[in-house]
């Protein structure tokens, strides 16, 4: 990686490129982009992550206080000190009277901040625009986002339905309650979509053009960064509740999915756009008790079966990329893998 600094001479005239794939010659071409600039961009995104969650800490702390309530208090303190966070919170905030709602805005906080502190770095560290990480287009094809959005709205909506109402319908409890949740509505719509965004430019943008340098390969970078994204996701309750045998291959396919496209479509427009749709309307249409995010949805699941949904997953995927091909028509998919 620290060889492949094109910084002296910015002429594609002159320039010998690595890649076959635009979007990842676009990382090779803007900016520094030395290794030490990617481990110093990489410890201030790690260090304002973890540094929000202590901030948040202190937040939720002090909306205890203002509730009055002493008792979850003392047990939100004892919690946090042997095993932090505490998950019982995250998972039943109302128990320590804050409303979901509010704990959802906390956490997709958390991201507002990352996404800050990466872009600063990106900035200030490499002199890398924002842009070069999205897309290898002069602007974003914000119609490729929204056309993304719908169609995996449709096909996430397609997924509900076949599970809720012909496999398991007895596993699905009607959950609206009007305040609560247009409340959710608009903090999904406002904050998730920079969440997921968020996600896509670091996993999909800034470390897999990174690791296609480091190893020259884009179908390298692209299994790693998958893989990475997997892991990253490990931490989340439904890991713990349903097991890594299952939720590590579904969390890397779905990276693995985003991936092909970002590099098929030249830019993380459709990825931005299906990771957008799939945790909005997630968060909105449904929850259970081992949700990453805790929300007041329309539906609770009080039984989960994951092999049934990684396989509706599967299939929704399927749909979703022959819908994108015959949109977008993908050419020379496997020489955009190097």
């Amino acid at each position: 990686m620290s060889q492949l600094n094109p910084e002296e001479n910015t002429s594609t005239d002159k320039i010998s490129l690595p890649f076959n794939n635009l979007f990842l010659n676009a990382g090779f071409l803007d900016g520094d982009n030395r290794l030490s600039k990617y481990i110093l961009t990489i410890l201030v995104t790690l260090l304002a992550y973890f540094s929000y969650q202590i901030l948040m800490g202190f937040v939720i702390i002090y909306l205890m206080y203002l509730n009055s309530n002493q008792d979850s208090l003392m047990e939100f303190a004892q919690n946090i000190a042997t095993h932090p966070p505490a998950e019982d919170l995250f998972k039943t905030p109302d128990k320590y009277g804050i409303s979901k709602n509010t704990m959802l805005l906390l956490l997709l906080g958390m991201f507002v901040f990352t996404f800050w502190s990466f872009y600063l770095a990106i900035k200030n560290f490499h002199q890398k625009k924002l842009l070069s990480l999205i897309t290898a287009f002069p602007n974003i094809r914000w119609k490729q986002v929204g056309v993304a959005f719908l169609v995996w709205t449709l096909v996430f909506v397609m997924m509900f339905v076949v599970d809720a109402f012909i496999l398991s319908p007895e596993n699905y409890v009607y959950n609206y309650q009007s305040e609560k949740f247009w409340k959710l509505v608009i903090i999904s719509s406002l904050f998730i979509p920079i969440q997921a965004t968020f996600e896509e430019v670091f996993f999909r943008g800034y470390l897999l053009q990174g690791w296609a340098m480091a190893s020259k390969k884009g179908w390298n970078a692209l299994f790693f960064t998958s893989l990475l994204f997997g892991l990253a996701h490990m931490s989340n309750p439904e890991a713990d509740a349903y097991g890594s045998w299952v939720m590590l291959p579904f969390y890397t396919l779905f990276g693995l999915f985003l991936g092909l496209l970002a590099l098929w479509n030249n830019g993380l427009e459709l990825s931005i756009g299906i990771h957008t749709a799939n945790n909005v309307i997630s968060a909105i249409l449904v929850t259970s008790d081992n949700s990453v995010l805790q929300t007041d949805a329309l539906y609770f699941v009080k039984n989960e079966n994951p092999v049934m949904e990684f396989v509706l997953w599967i299939f929704g995927a399927i749909v979703a990329y022959l819908i994108f091909n015959f949109i977008y028509k993908f050419k020379n998919k496997k020489e955009l893998l190097n």
